[in-house]
């Protein structure tokens, strides 16, 4: 029997939030000799605890599986004309390990299935059917019949890890937690089951217990990328940012720093205040764009634009548009521009940045902020009717209502229109109370009446 080498990349993965290591099982684990051991066991059936069969499907299987070893195809073809309703499970078994081989996961399934409905307690069947249904994606399925065939008596480490990551896919993390506890008793050696206890613990949120079982292992396997990586994370979330810094710091000079990683550690940098190596590293990020999304690197941008850097966010903006210019959707375009006509107005480029903003609602007539930022350009060169025209399209947006009302009523007050700017503002703390809002709306409130008295 050839040997079974088969990794599925296309399985469903679970991220933890923030910069974590989805918790996949890795190549290893389907590779490795105990999930082969386990998964082909033989062919051969236990009499006590599984189906009988006949002296002469006893005969049958032979000579398949002598034919399996060399011409895998030719011993499923002859094997599919000899299984019938009323022939063993043990034949259904047999031919869907062999459907698994070819890969033939859909069918492997359905056999498997067959088999069960002959014979319900058949064990191995019940647990490669389980594996089958994780290599499909069938998570849900996957853990009942895996957790069924422990129910029989199933005892192997493979299994309980399998199991441990279907339950963590599915967030059920103390179940998940204690089926990879059983995976390491029984499988020590099994990197799969470490990772997924790791991923448990970081999941309840218990960043120390993680951390410690993280330099466990790294003592054993210092140069463990997934402990560098799952390392880094548990100090972001303990509030130790120079740690995690020493710890993405490391991954990077072993050249095993991604670039999610790169803008992490440029993340840690701009909050530790060490803005020039933050800078560095966002730009050393961007050298590897085809790796993430653009979104992720106008991220970037509008941090270094929101500490004030202006001159460093319209440069990065820049290097944006020169390596993902090709590949700008309307949301990214949009977005950029938006930027850019923040650094224009901030730098005193009014002009310039009132040109960029019509541009955007040329084409996106209802973008809120585009609509506010004009309003304010409106009103600062005295044209309160254009302003406030734009503050009602503004006003239009979920998204920007309460903002436009905000400025439309400010602009009202500068111009002594008391009684319009109170309606605003009390929309306003209809739509979202604001202690700052309702200590405004009585200032106002004071000087309608100071006005009133006055008249």
């Amino acid at each position: 029997m050839k040997t079974l080498l088969i990794f599925l990349a296309g399985l469903p993965l679970l991220s933890i939030h923030g910069f974590a290591p989805a918790p996949a099982l890795t190549k290893d684990f389907w590779n490795h000799p105990h999930f082969v051991e386990s998964f082909m066991g033989s062919y051969g059936f236990r009499s006590e605890i599984e189906p009988k069969i006949s002296k002469a499907e006893q005969y049958l299987l032979r000579e398949v599986i002598a034919k399996a070893k060399g011409q895998l195809e030719e011993a499923i073809t002859y094997l599919e004309k000899k299984v019938e309703d009323k022939s063993s499970a043990a034949l259904d078994f047999a031919l869907g390990t062999m459907y698994y081989q070819m890969g033939r996961l859909s069918r492997s399934a359905e056999t498997y299935e067959k088999a069960l409905k002959k014979f319900p307690s058949f064990l191995r069947a019940r647990k490669n059917l389980g594996f089958v249904y994780l290599s499909l994606g069938r998570i849900e399925e996957a853990a009942e019949s895996l957790s069924r065939a422990i129910s029989l008596g199933e005892n192997d480490g493979v299994t309980y890890v399998a199991l441990g990551y279907c339950l963590f896919s599915k967030e059920r993390y103390v179940s998940a937690e204690n089926a990879y506890r059983m995976g390491i008793l029984l499988f020590p050696e099994s990197k799969d089951a470490r990772n997924g206890l790791v991923n448990c613990l970081l999941s309840t949120g218990r960043h120390p217990e993680a951390l410690a079982l993280l330099n466990e292992l790294l003592e054993k396997e210092p140069e463990n990328v997934y402990c560098h990586q799952t390392r880094a994370f548990a100090l972001q979330s303990m509030d130790r940012p120079k740690d995690a810094a020493v710890a993405l710091e490391t991954l990077k000079r072993m050249g095993k720093l991604s670039p999610a990683g790169y803008l992490a550690l440029g993340d840690t940098y701009h909050n530790l205040g060490l803005f020039e190596i933050s800078l560095t590293t966002y730009e050393e990020a961007i050298a590897r764009q085809d790796k993430l999304s653009l979104s992720r690197y106008i991220r970037v941008a509008r941090i270094l634009i929101g500490r004030g850097s202006y001159e460093d966010g319209f440069a990065y903006l820049e290097k944006i548009d020169r390596s993902f210019a090709r590949n700008y959707g309307d949301e990214d375009r949009k977005e950029i521009l938006l930027l850019q006509a923040e650094v224009l107005k901030s730098t005193g480029k009014k002009e310039d940045s009132v040109k960029l903003l019509r541009q955007i609602v040329e084409t996106n007539p209802l973008q809120g902020k585009a609509l506010v930022m004009l309003g304010q350009a409106a009103w600062e060169n005295q044209n309160h009717v254009e302003a406030s025209l734009f503050f009602e399209r503004a006003a239009k947006t979920k998204e920007w209502e309460v903002p436009a009302l905000i400025e439309h009523a400010r602009m009202l007050v500068s111009t002594r229109d008391y009684d319009q700017a109170i309606r605003y503002l009390q929309a306003v703390q209809v739509l979202d109370p604001q202690p700052r809002i309702d200590r405004y709306l009585k200032s106002i409130q004071n000087l309608l009446i100071s006005s009133r008295i006055q008249l």
